[in-house]
């Protein structure tokens, strides 16, 4: 019998970065975005169909598609892993969904990548104070030029075909501080290659300082929005200053157009819809999402918008009245713990922004959100009341409702309790009692209904890694710890029954065999896995990094059937095992950052992983 994993599902969009959420220009249903250093290609009516583009080897920070639907441009952070802080440019063939050619330069982090109209030019800017320009099909650079600061908007206006042939003109905007330059790419038949000739245009004698952070071409206008909050108006056949018009506090983030209509976002949230010209403007509607707009996107068909918002949400907008539809929610940091309950359907995540969301697995929205200032650490799912139990950087244990209420005002904690000094690391629960570990490393146990302190241990030197309640003997714990120490500890007679101590691994992670002695299994920065009976105080066997590569491992789960275990590594893989041969059958790439937690449902059909890229990734699992 084989065992396969494939990628079923990405949450990863966090909204991190501006303007990198795009509808395709051609198809209506078909959303672009990115997750961490992946794009994801989704099916707005159905989140079960994704397709992913990876290539890039640190997070995504601009992203567009040319007009005609055929080529995505998407650029990244500085590579960690390439000297200078390199920052390359990625040009994917979207009808194969396949690299199509890469373009260097840029440092530090791409701030705008735009096609010209027809797809043969694309223009990059980066934090280095670099402007590109390149000729896709040739892969040669037209245009560079080091500018006094960053450049944060580039726009192509129209192309000028009129002079016939086969070299049409373009013009190209790009603005940084408070200048904003219009250039000229004329062919020139002498040379036999584009030339670029720049003219700033005309402020008002008073000045005009204003930071221009996107912008788009309309009507022979150039409508660029600041950090201000207002909207500035250039003619570009007169290369001249118009109007400013505030629209929205907190900067103008983003902006869309689809026909006669202007689509503006803000960081407060607002998005409007606007028809006018030159210096006049209506308001045709307006809305205010939960969260500061990092993105805005309008549909091939006009009918629809969607916004993604700073709290890592994406939004489906009516470009009629812009009425709003939650689409997606996802962690905005690092995600820090994943539980299951009974059930297989629903899954709990937290991160170190304080979000816990409890997602529905058969459309991947979230039944309930828990919103903290405090970071969630651990968490559990009651297996007698359905209810999240989460432990926070504050020291607090929090416990939230399991299903939604109904109630429109924000729904708060049912209880909490401070449980340690420095942070709860870990935790978990029975019908009978929670069992706490913290940053004080000490190890809790607190009465289940009383909530009354019922024990505690300081076996341990460093932070509580991981907490396993004995699925044989349910009044035996297990705690882990990077001070190399596996501790079983005795609840009813009140003490530890044995200390594990390993010479050269540092423990992560604990899970517990469904065979043989269910022994403790553990995972560890050396890469090993091990495993303990509490009977002996060494490891009663162990499984080596596949290949005999050099793993540090930071989680393991062992599946519900018992075969094959699940582990996760900061080399961003995810590695199943398989527990008859005691050998690596599959290594599963997804994350772009290390794997810090992973869960198999109750049912064995699926693995949840989270990584400390802020995605949480669902993989389906066959046995064939």
């Amino acid at each position: 019998m084989a065992a396969v994993v494939e990628l079923e599902h990405f949450c990863g969009y966090g909204g991190k970065h501006a303007n990198t959420v795009r509808y395709h220009p051609l198809r209506p249903e078909t959303l672009i975005y990115t997750a961490a250093a992946a794009i994801i290609i989704e099916d707005v009516n159905d989140p079960h169909k994704q397709e992913f583009l990876r290539g890039h080897d640190a997070e995504i920070t601009a992203l567009d598609v040319s007009a005609n639907g055929r080529l995505v441009a998407s650029g990244q952070l500085g590579s960690p892993g390439r000297k200078g802080a390199v920052a390359p440019v990625v040009v994917w063939d979207f009808v194969n969904r396949q690299k199509y050619t890469e373009f260097g330069g840029l440092a530090h982090s791409v701030l705008c990548v735009r096609f010209s109209p027809d797809g043969r030019f694309l223009t990059a800017t980066g934090a280095n104070q670099t402007i590109f320009v390149w000729d896709v099909s040739t892969g040669e650079t037209v245009y560079s030029r080091r500018t006094e600061s960053p450049c944060y908007l580039a726009a192509w206006g129209p192309m000028d075909t009129t002079s016939g042939g086969r070299h049409p003109s373009y013009q190209l905007c790009t603005t940084y501080d408070a200048q904003v330059l219009v250039h000229d790419m004329v062919f020139d038949i002498r040379s036999m290659c584009y030339t670029l000739s720049s003219d700033p245009v005309q402020f008002p004698a008073s000045g005009l300082q204003r930071k221009h952070i996107c912008g788009i071409v309309q009507g022979g206008y150039l409508i660029t929005g600041t950090a201000a909050g207002d909207i500035c108006i250039f003619s570009l056949s007169a290369k001249v200053f118009r109007a400013a018009l505030p629209v929205c506090n907190n900067g103008c983030t983003s902006l869309a157009a689809y026909g006669d209509i202007l689509y503006i976002a803000g960081g407060d949230g607002r998005v409007k819809a606007l028809r006018g010209a030159d210096t006049h403007w209506d308001t045709l509607a307006e809305n205010v999402l939960e969260g500061d707009v990092a993105a805005l996107t309008a549909s091939a068909d006009g009918a629809e918008l969607v916004a993604g918002t700073r709290n890592g949400k994406l939004w489906r907008l009516l470009s009629s009245d812009l009425t709003a539809t939650l689409q997606a929610a996802t962690h905005t940091d690092e995600v820090t713990d994943i539980a299951f309950g009974l059930s297989s359907d629903v899954v709990c995540t937290a991160s170190r922004a304080g979000e816990v969301y409890l997602l529905d697995l058969s459309d991947y929205m979230p039944i309930v959100s828990c919103p903290s200032r405090s970071s969630a650490r651990s968490v559990a799912i009651s297996s007698v009341t359905g209810e999240i139990i989460v432990g926070y950087d504050d020291g607090a244990v929090r416990v939230w409702p399991g299903r939604r209420s109904h109630s429109t005002g924000k729904q708060g904690p049912i209880w909490e309790l401070q449980a340690h000094r420095g942070g709860v690391t870990a935790l978990r629960e029975s019908p009978n009692f929670i069992v706490t570990g913290g940053n004080d490393c000490a190890v809790r146990f607190w009465h289940r209904t009383t909530r009354e302190l019922l024990a505690t241990f300081t076996n341990h030197r460093k932070p509580v890694a991981d907490l396993l309640v004995d699925e044989a003997t349910p009044h035996l714990v297990h705690s882990g710890s990077e001070d190399k120490l596996v501790v079983s500890y005795d609840l009813k007679a009140n003490k530890p029954l044995v200390q594990h101590f390993t010479q050269h691994s540092n423990i992560t992670g604990l899970a517990q065999r469904k065979d043989r002695e269910k022994e403790v299994v553990s995972s560890s920065l050396d890469g090993k896995i091990l495993f303990w009976d509490v009977d002996y105080p060494d490891p009663t066997g162990c499984i080596e990094s596949p290949g005999g590569s050099m793993l540090r491992l930071r989680c393991v789960d062992v599946s519900p059937s018992g075969r094959y275990i699940a582990a996760g590594a900061d080399d961003a893989r995810l590695y199943i095992y398989d527990l008859a041969t005691c050998s690596c059958i599959q290594e599963c790439e997804g994350h772009s950052a290390g794997v810090s937690k992973v869960r198999w449902s109750p049912d064995q059909k699926q693995i949840v992983s989270a990584g400390r890229d802020g995605c949480v990734i669902i993989w389906n699992f066959f046995e064939v």
